[in-house]
Formats: C-alpha cells, structure tokens, sequence
C-alpha cells in the first residue's frame, strides 16, 4: 500500500528582508525562543505566508545568524517568504504591534538576489569592561586576537 503525496504549496511571490533589535531583557531570549515569539507575531499580524511543502508545512523563514543569548543587537537579519505581496513599511508596523516591546523590526525591503547569509560581510560588536578589569592583561588579548589573520566563530 502506498501513501498519498501531501499537496504541494505553490512558491512564494514576494520575499522580504527584515532588520531587528533584540534589547533590554529580550536579550535573554534565545534563538529558538525568538523564532517561536516571531512565528507567532506573524500569525497574530495576518502576514500572509508562504509555507514549505510536505506532511509537516511550516512557514518559510530563514534567519541570517543566531545572535548569542545573553546578547542585545540592533542589527539581526531573516528572510521570510509570503504568498500575497505586501508593503514593507505595512509589515514593519503590524509585526512591532505584534511582538513584544524588547523586540523591534526596524527595517523591511524586498529581497534582492541570492541568500541573506551570504550578503553579511562583518558585524560589528561593543563589549563593556568592568572597571577592575586587569588592563594589561587585557591589551595583551585584544593585541593577540587582532594579530590573527583569521578568527573561526
């Protein structure tokens, strides 16, 4: 006996780039708790999604990295994928009325060619020291990371 083949969803028609924040006590969030707190913020919204194909659909969004918990940002990056066009600044709005307050969409726009991943060329990071940091025992490491020529992370 075989099994029937689920009914595959048709592609997507519009993809969007989104910038967010994660500040204050979001910070403390992790990756996977913030793509569920996203998801939901999606549905509660209206966005309309596109969805992967399959026994098990779920909605096609793609996260560029996963900040560290722990970790405020300003500038962390997703895909996702609708069914039905809409309007970026639209989108911006529904999702921030639809996510809680320490998590912010900054910015939307049409994705352009290829993967998001692929587009993120650095990121810049500010690290606060505690004031009875030993300071030449700092220096040395900051000398020694920087005279590497690369750093694996």
């Amino acid at each position: 006996m075989s099994r029937k083949q689920p009914e595959q969803n048709p592609q997507p028609v519009q993809k969007i780039w989104l910038q967010y924040a994660k500040r204050s006590v979001a910070r403390f969030a992790s990756h996977r708790d913030f793509s569920r707190v996203f998801q939901r913020a999606l549905r509660r919204a209206g966005v309309p999604m596109a969805y992967s194909s399959g026994f098990h659909p779920h909605p096609r969004i793609s996260f560029a990295q996963a900040v560290p918990t722990g970790a405020a940002s300003e500038a962390e990056y997703l895909q996702i994928s609708l069914s039905q066009t809409v309007d970026p600044e639209k989108l911006v709005e529904a999702l921030n009325d639809s996510l809680p307050r320490d998590f912010r969409v900054l910015k939307a726009v049409e994705a352009g060619g290829g993967k998001l991943q692929d587009r993120i060329e650095a990121s810049n990071w500010d690290c606060k020291i505690p004031v009875e940091t030993d300071r030449a025992a700092l220096e040395n490491a900051v000398r020694e990371f920087l005279s590497r020529d690369e750093v694996l992370v």
